[in-house]
């Protein structure tokens, strides 16, 4: 395993590192014009233009993570909602409309990978939660570079979290993606190293 490679390439992902984790073609590249108005912020609209983010449905990691973002390369783009709403910051006498919108950029296990449209971050939201303020399920990355980064540096790691060593790939890959993105303690990524290590020792491959 080439991980430092790995780590440098997904730090800074380009467009040709990202189709060769996810295949040619994969990318949603839209043109300025056909971002949404109300995502502002500016680095990310950059990133979209000119490297795309993954458009893709994937399982890895022994049927522990499922990840879909299909619906970017729809006619409508991604699905847009006032964050306060979703995560119950909103009082519900409160009809003022919103301050800012948020971004669906992909689904896992029924939460969604929410953009915020002017602080660039990628929150988790619970949609069982919306209507009894408990939506927000934690910050999953502090970028979409980042979350592209990482799902890239996933892919790498599949097969050897699959085989004999996975509980050594397993440590490996939870340092790369904490290098990756260190200011965060990605909700996403410790729920699948989770189940991993919970996977591992049904099997009896503690390392």
């Amino acid at each position: 395993m080439n991980v430092d490679e790995w780590i440098a390439a997904a730090a800074n992902p380009t467009a040709q590192w990202l189709e060769s984790c996810f295949g040619v073609g994969s990318l949603w590249r839209p043109e300025e014009s056909e971002l949404p108005e109300r995502l502002e912020h500016e680095e990310t609209r950059k990133f979209l233009t000119t490297v795309g983010f993954p458009a893709v449905r994937i399982e890895w990691f022994l049927e522990v993570f499922a990840f879909d973002s299909c619906e970017l390369k729809d006619e409508d783009g991604p699905w847009a909602e006032d964050p306060d709403e979703l995560f119950g910051r909103r009082r519900p006498d409160d009809d003022s409309p919103p301050t800012k919108y948020a971004f669906r950029f992909g689904e896992y296990e029924g939460f969604a990978l929410m953009l915020d449209g002017v602080a660039g971050r990628i929150d988790l939201y619970d949609p069982n939660g919306w209507d009894h303020a408990a939506g927000y399920g934690g910050e999953v990355h502090s970028s979409l570079p980042a979350l592209a980064g990482a799902l890239g540096l996933a892919t790498k790691f599949a097969q050897p979290l699959a085989g004999p060593e996975g509980p050594e790939a397993l440590e490996l890959f939870r340092q790369a993606i904490e290098e990756l993105d260190p200011d965060v303690a990605s909700v996403l990524w410790e729920n699948v190293f989770d189940l991993l290590e919970e996977e591992y020792e049904l099997t009896g491959e503690t390392g």
